[in-house]
């Protein structure tokens, strides 16, 4: 499995992971706004403090995107492509988005698939300010409280990325009482069997996996591979188990390589974090 160096000291903490309670709910987002007002208007309505927002089959009107390029300097093991930006109408053909805060304000990080209305599908990471939906859609939502994911500096990879982190009232919630749960992985440890370790540590037979993160390249069980110092990815259909016995996460996935996107079941033991990965668990 290939790992990289960052920056920083390496945390001793590889799995921040806080239990919380959650709501599975439906939102219809509302054309005409910023996707991500949209969003945070949704999560407040329904009284979620964080979680994580899903939707397909959405025309949009404009929006903007990055995707993964490699570093500006040794500060950074990657960063950001320039802004592309859709010449006019398309759609998103899927996208996901964990909601959190930002210094107390409401934050959307969403990856996802998009098609513009003249042009070859694309994936990366959304900028949802700029972003606008043509028409109104309906979204499926895990809202939690009792924790949220921050926007929070980490000293390892230099980046300020989410954060699990959980409110005082509710910071000794157990496990066994929780439903869900907030997971970020730190780099260089494999994906698949992090989740697996997640959910034997809450206690949990199983869980449903909803997120997005970045991978040392990309190992899949077809054999394909993505051989991409930086990426981005979307889970599309996970299960893990505490006895490590689940399926392979299927994801959707994208490089520095515009347009190439790459998708299927991950191979075990072969794919290393490469910044994060922000999820969140659903008991089942």
């Amino acid at each position: 499995m290939k790992t990289v160096a960052h920056p920083g000291p390496v945390a001793s903490e590889r799995l921040q992971l806080i239990p919380c309670a959650g709501q599975v709910f439906e939102a219809r987002l509302p054309a005409g706004a910023p996707l991500d007002q949209a969003v945070a208007d949704a999560f407040a309505d329904a009284g979620a403090q964080s979680g994580w927002i899903s939707f397909e089959n959405a025309p949009v009107s404009a929006l903007d995107y990055v995707i993964p390029a490699g570093p500006r300097d040794e500060s950074t093991v990657a960063w950001y492509s320039e802004t592309y930006s859709f010449p006019g109408q398309g759609r998103i053909e899927r996208l996901g988005g964990v909601v959190g805060q930002n210094d107390g304000a409401p934050l959307l990080h969403g990856h996802g698939v998009w098609t513009p209305e003249s042009g070859a599908a694309a994936m990366g990471h959304i900028l949802p300010g700029a972003t606008i939906l043509a028409a109104p859609v309906v979204a499926r939502c895990v809202g939690v409280t009792g924790a949220r994911f921050e926007r929070l500096f980490d000293p390892e990879t230099n980046f300020t990325l989410f954060q699990p982190v959980a409110d005082i009232a509710s910071a000794a919630m157990d496990a066994q009482a929780a439903n869900c749960a907030l997971l970020r992985l730190a780099p260089n440890i494999d994906f698949s069997a992090s989740l697996s370790a997640a959910c034997a540590r809450l206690g949990w037979p199983a869980a449903r996996i909803h997120g997005l993160g970045s991978l040392v390249e990309a190992r899949f069980d077809n054999g394909v591979r993505l051989n991409s110092p930086a990426s981005e990815f979307l889970v599309l259909d996970a299960e893990t188990r505490a006895d490590g016995a689940a399926a392979a996460p299927q994801i959707a996935i994208v490089g520095v390589e515009h347009g190439r996107i790459v998708q299927g079941a991950l191979t075990s033991g072969e794919n290393a974090v490469l910044i994060t990965a922000e999820l969140v668990l659903e008991r089942l």
